[in-house]
């Protein structure tokens, strides 16, 4: 049986929508749980974050300790990845927010936000020190209790004022940690707080080293005894 012209496209997009749709099913106990402890919450940053428009929608930032190299949070029809917009800015290790909430996709949820966004996903949507627009951190799509937001959203966000310790390093590996970069010596926090939480971290304790990994492999961190000796990154 031959299909219109019209048919074709309904079923283009519905495939497409379908690829895209949220993979994890939220309870509304969970909704409520989130809600009761994060909304309105008062954090710091817990590492330098990237600020970036966000997307195809300009009346947000988007939140990120990632270098754009890294994030695949939208992709065309097509299924090609749209590189995200390049960062306007860097905020250090302390810098204060506000948990205004965490939204959780829904069908009216994703109808309402902007195609070009990472509209599938969970927000935390942040009121942020010194930023105008509202920021948002995007959660992974299997985020599904407090547990899974709260984990991810502790990579980015502390409870205590991180800016103490910050203000604390050494001049140089301040201005490291500010410009997202890293300088021989530092110690592993400041790593931290410059690169973000690695993904994995491979120790050897008889060595006094370790190995760490950033997501997609491509940054590497080598220390002994608690100093930093080297590194590996992309070239820009």
């Amino acid at each position: 049986m031959r299909r219109s012209p019209s048919s074709l496209v309904a079923l283009t997009l519905a495939a497409a929508a379908a690829a895209c749709t949220p993979t994890a099913v939220i309870p509304p106990g969970e909704r409520d749980r989130v809600a009761a402890e994060l909304h309105g919450s008062n954090r710091y940053l817990r590492v330098a974050a990237y600020v970036s428009p966000f997307y195809g929608d300009p009346s947000l930032s988007l939140l990120s300790d990632q270098p754009p190299s890294e994030l695949d949070l939208v992709r065309t029809p097509s299924g090609g990845a749209v590189k995200p917009p390049v960062p306007q800015r860097v905020l250090p290790p302390g810098t204060p927010v506000r948990v205004r909430e965490v939204q959780f996709p829904s069908g009216w949820l994703i109808a309402k936000r902007v195609v070009m966004t990472p509209r599938y996903h969970p927000w935390a949507i942040l009121d942020v020190q010194g930023v105008d627009r509202p920021a948002v951190v995007v959660l992974s799509q299997t985020a599904a209790s407090l547990e899974d937001v709260r984990g991810e959203l502790e990579r980015l966000l502390a409870a205590d004022d991180t800016g103490v310790f910050y203000r604390q390093l050494p001049e140089e590996h301040r201005r490291a940690v500010f410009e997202k970069a890293l300088v021989e010596g530092m110690a592993p926090r400041a790593v931290e707080m410059a690169w973000g939480l690695p993904e994995r971290k491979r120790i050897d304790r008889p060595e006094g080293t370790e190995e760490w990994t950033w997501p997609g492999g491509a940054r590497k961190a080598f220390f002994q005894d608690e100093r930093l000796v080297r590194w590996e990154r992309p070239r820009p």
